[in-house]
């Protein structure tokens, strides 16, 4: 006999995150995802408590489904620059395939992206370390890089992209976006001058 136990708890929480992108979070009900999964609303509350365990549930699930799609992203790049670039574009792309703009209430993407804030930040930052890790051996960045605060660092600057408009950035050029990375990001990872103030001198015990 089959076990439809994953294949029916994956159902509901792929049909949970279509409803929130096309009624929004707040007018989607328990009933609205059964009526969609093509499922009772009993069947749905044997794997879910409440729509709060829904929720994160589908956040879940949105997020590893980012984080396949910005490592597809990072695949085809030769150098960390392009990784990076690529990771960024990614991320500016997932904002309307997560959000689309149209539902885009600051409160319920708030509510998605910040219920486990610092888990999300912690998984981005290991996700991105063996990456700076491999750069730190071909020699693309410098031999005393501090990867875990590098990777937490460009994953908080990855959250900034994906929540906060810019006035003189067009989030919507995937040029743009890349540009913006490699000028300001990458190369601070290469330059180890701005560590070392220019007379610093070495005290004897």
């Amino acid at each position: 006999m089959t076990d439809t136990t994953g294949d029916t708890r994956t159902v509901i929480v792929e049909t949970a995150l279509s409803c929130f992108r096309t009624h929004g979070l707040r007018r989607t009900s328990v009933v609205d995802i059964a009526h969609a999964a093509g499922v009772s609303r009993s069947t749905v509350y044997e794997y879910f408590a409440d729509k709060r365990a829904i929720v994160d549930a589908a956040s879940e699930h949105a997020t590893q489904s980012f984080y396949r799609r910005m490592a597809r992203a990072m695949a085809t790049a030769g150098t960390l620059e392009d990784q990076l670039a690529g990771a960024a574009v990614a991320v500016v792309q997932a904002r309307h395939f997560i959000v689309p703009e149209r539902l885009s209430d600051p409160s319920e993407v708030h509510s998605l992206l910040t219920t486990n804030a610092a888990a999300l930040l912690r998984e981005c930052g290991q996700f991105l370390a063996p990456y700076l890790s491999a750069a730190k051996l071909t020699g693309e960045v410098r031999r005393d890089l501090d990867v875990d605060g590098a990777a937490e660092w460009f994953a908080r600057m990855l959250f900034s992209l994906f929540l906060t408009p810019s006035e003189r950035l067009d989030l919507d050029d995937a040029d743009a976006v890349a540009g913006f990375v490699r000028e300001h990001v990458v190369r601070g990872f290469v330059d180890a001058r701005s560590r070392q103030p220019p007379n610093r001198q070495r005290q004897v015990p």
